[in-house]
């Protein structure tokens, strides 16, 4: 059900939630059974179909509209009009066909639009709505997440992420994420032309709703991976901000680890600004980023994120992730990773670990490539060579390290059609322990 209005025949008024208590629910007619809310489903149910003329509409409450004026509020505007009954036991609901396409039904003095699934949005009985009341939709935007089914369910996903973030983070952090939550929706109903007035049914409103859909998803699959996480007395938050630029259409999300707990989280936070150059933006690099071109709609975007694979009272360790769209058939997708002493308040690299000589760089070399020549063939991925294998092996930001295992990252870009992306190759720590220093931090 996605349009609610009071009823022509009554006098017009704002409706709220409490009055359009259907609105946003989906209804499944089912062979003998009605699903959906409570004063519609039904079990036992039986189905006709038929013409219903003017003066017969919703009871006879139309049949003063002589002049049709108050049947084209309801977009039923025929001679007769194609008419579904549902019975249930001794009640009779009355569906009309309107204007275009979409069904009609009253319900007391409200007048509710029940509008078929299309596509694979996916509805199933009971309530499929977004996070807000649609009865106070005014924008384009709103009135479209609230009559899309996929576009109410990411919305859903979205808002649920937003509020779990809200409860964890604390107040500072969160500002960073509420003003670039604020400035992504902005960007995302201009750049998808939501701005503009509401189209009627169709091609334009179809691509709308599309562009808006694949903005929410990517929206929510970024806050749903973000977490608070906690050691002790100190946590590391994720911090957020975000640039667009309208030509080429461009967004930038940066999520960055904010620690907090004392002279050791100062210490770590200053590294995490230098390193990831938080005084910079990506897509300021308009080589990679479009100056010049003509992109047409395509939307361009730079996503950077983190994740913690391990944090105790010596070390945090955690992957930096970026998803770059410059153009082109594929996104540039690119891993490292950051380790952390917190004791010596430093970044821990190779030589804090291992002992000095080749032997821990052999043994990994071939771990390595024993495991990434399975997961090649597994996958019909040309081997990497044994440069790039010894490459990554030898450099630390291809080192992230749990509790039991430590991951290797290796990056394959797209090679003749194969899929290409993060290949990662966990060792047991206990395998390399002996060619570690005593000392070495991540023990």
């Amino acid at each position: 059900m996605v349009g609610a209005a009071t009823a022509p025949w009554v006098k017009p008024r704002v409706l709220a939630k409490a009055d359009a208590s259907l609105l946003e629910y989906a209804v499944e007619f089912a062979d003998g059974e009605v699903k959906g809310p409570p004063p519609l489903m039904c079990t036992g149910a039986r189905y006709s179909s038929g013409v219903t003329y003017r003066d017969e509409l919703f009871g006879g409450k139309l049949s003063a509209d002589t002049d049709g004026t108050l049947t084209r509020k309801v977009a039923l505007t025929g001679v007769g009009d194609t008419t579904f009954r549902v019975f249930c036991g001794q009640r009779a609901v009355d569906l009309y066909r309107d204007d275009h396409g979409a069904l009609v039904m009253a319900q007391g003095d409200v007048v509710y639009t029940l509008q078929r699934r299309e596509g694979d949005g996916g509805y199933t009985a009971g309530f499929s709505g977004p996070s807000f009341d649609c009865t106070q939709a005014r924008s384009t935007g709103e009135q479209l997440v609230c009559t899309d089914a996929a576009l109410s369910k990411a919305d859903q996903v979205l808002s649920r992420a937003y509020a779990a973030l809200r409860m964890a983070e604390t107040p500072e952090s969160f500002a960073t994420l509420r003003t670039a939550e604020r400035a992504w929706l902005s960007y995302a109903l201009k750049s998808c032309g939501a701005e503009k007035a509401l189209p009627g049914p169709g091609g334009e409103r179809n691509r709308i709703t599309e562009c808006l859909t694949e903005e929410y998803d990517a929206r929510g699959g970024l806050l749903k991976d973000l977490k608070v996480e906690r050691a002790g007395a100190m946590t590391i938050e994720p911090r957020m901000r975000l640039r667009t630029r309208a030509s080429p259409y461009t967004e930038e999300t940066d999520v960055y680890p904010w620690m907090n707990g004392g002279a050791r989280a100062t210490v770590f936070n200053a590294f995490v600004f230098k390193t990831l150059a938080l005084d910079h933006w990506r897509t300021d690099d308009r080589k990679a980023f479009g100056a010049g071109e003509d992109f047409g709609d395509m939307h361009l975007f730079g996503r950077r994120t983190y994740s913690v694979a391990r944090w105790d009272d010596r070390i945090v360790s955690l992957q930096i992730s970026t998803d770059d769209f410059t153009g082109g058939n594929h996104d540039a997708l690119d891993r490292t990773s950051v380790t952390w002493d917190l004791v010596e308040n430093r970044q821990v690299r190779l030589g804090d670990i291992f002992s000095p000589g080749r032997d821990w760089q052999d043994f990994a070399f071939d771990f390595c490539k024993r495991d990434l020549h399975r997961q090649m063939q597994e996958r019909g991925t040309p081997d990497f060579d044994d440069a790039e294998i010894r490459a990554a092996v030898a450099s630390g930001g291809s080192w992230l390290w749990g509790v039991d295992t430590a991951q290797v990252i290796f990056m394959a870009d797209f090679l003749a059609g194969a899929p290409g992306g993060e290949f990662d190759v966990e060792i047991p720590l206990k395998a390399l322990v002996r060619f570690m220093k005593p000392e070495a931090p991540v023990r």
